[in-house]
């Protein structure tokens, strides 16, 4: 038997004529691919559909990140019931107390360009990228780049730099650069003052 996972942030019990895809999802289990903690009081549910990746965020109390998990495995595995509602704010239906809200996002890009070589915050909207693509659109030179995360005292590099040809792009898996962006900022620097790349954040 097919199972399905519900999700619904409580647009529906707000806004009922308004509601759109992230506000209510329906997801089938076999689209699921990993949960994980992504915060002190998040934990993420990836999902790869045939519209690309989407990203479901429940949050939850903090501490509680493993009993939640817990809670969905043991539905999805011993539950016999084809529908698994595991947070469905509108009808006050949670698979686990410890889930208190729920956001879902679905497949989308965030595009940033990075033009001369003084250190640039990046300003990611979110962790858990699927995937990041730098290019340099320089015509002529190769552009050295840095990657560093800042916790607010000390940066720590990911990437030293790496040179990125002329017109060529350097893409980075998720699991490659992935860090908590509820601690750390992600800046870039670029070797060369004249460079220009263009960093794109596949969700």
């Amino acid at each position: 038997m097919d199972k399905f996972l519900l999700f619904t942030t409580g647009g529906g019990s707000t806004d009922p004529i308004n509601w759109n895809s992230s506000e209510a999802a329906l997801y089938s289990v076999k689209d699921l691919k990993s949960i994980k903690p992504t915060s002190s009081s998040t934990v993420g549910l990836f999902f790869e559909t045939q519209d690309g990746r989407e990203v479901v965020t429940l949050t939850v109390v903090n501490g509680f990140h493993s009993n939640v998990i817990k809670s969905i495995i043991s539905a999805i595995s011993f539950n016999d019931q084809a529908l698994i509602s595991v947070a469905d704010v509108d009808g006050n239906k949670f698979i686990n107390k410890n889930i208190k809200g729920v956001s879902i996002k679905a497949h989308t890009n965030h595009i940033q360009s990075l033009t001369g070589n003084s250190r640039t915050k990046l300003t990611v909207p979110r962790g858990n990228w699927s995937s990041c693509m730098i290019a340099n659109i320089d015509g002529s030179d190769a552009v050295n780049l840095t990657l560093e995360l800042y916790d607010g005292t000390t940066y720590t590099a990911l990437l030293s730099t790496i040179s990125i040809p002329a017109d060529n792009t350097l893409k980075l898996e998720g699991n490659e650069i992935s860090f908590d962006n509820s601690t750390y900022v992600l800046y870039a620097t670029s070797g060369d003052a004249g460079g220009q790349l263009t960093f794109t954040f596949s969700y």
